[in-house]
């Protein structure tokens, strides 16, 4: 299985919203040109699939992009598992609150609410992903892997 495979089914295997944000996320420092920040998240999931899965690849371009991923993801997960992540997650959400109930927004604020309520589940969530994550990379997606992976002649996948 290539690295880029290896990424692609660890992602999948993620529920829904954990692939969601990670496809913000990586869609903002993977991608350079402004027009991906202005998708959807399920449009920004969905730039990142097709970058992941490019047809017809060559190994060295899809060991640059996994190595790419692999660094964008290693810096998420970081900020996922560290208390500053969350407390600034939780204060842009309590803004966003404050901000819907002053302008009347009731649906927004609702929506805020519900976030802020869900959020020690998800901080819970991600200190889960974080360890698959962490054991994917430090297996599979190490330099030396993607370096023997990327010289193997065509054909010839990691085992």
């Amino acid at each position: 299985m290539s690295p880029i495979e290896v990424i692609v089914s660890w992602l999948e295997a993620q529920d829904l919203d954990l692939q969601l944000d990670v496809a913000s996320f990586a869609s903002f420092l993977i991608f350079e040109d402004g027009d991906v920040s202005s998708l959807s998240m399920p449009e920004q999931l969905e730039a990142l699939r097709q970058w992941l899965n490019e047809p017809e690849l060559e190994s060295h371009a899809a060991a640059t992009r996994a190595l790419t991923f692999r660094i964008s993801m290693d810096y998420f997960v970081e900020s996922r598992i560290t208390g500053f992540g969350w407390k600034q997650t939780e204060a842009e959400l309590r803004k966003t609150l404050e901000e819907a109930k002053r302008v009347g927004k009731f649906s927004a604020a609702r929506k805020a609410q519900r976030m802020l309520e869900l959020l020690p589940t998800r901080q819970e969530r991600w200190h889960e992903v974080a360890r698959s994550w962490n054991e994917l990379a430090s297996t599979r997606l190490t330099l030396k892997a993607l370096t023997d992976w990327s010289d193997k002649p065509p054909g010839m996948g990691v085992i």
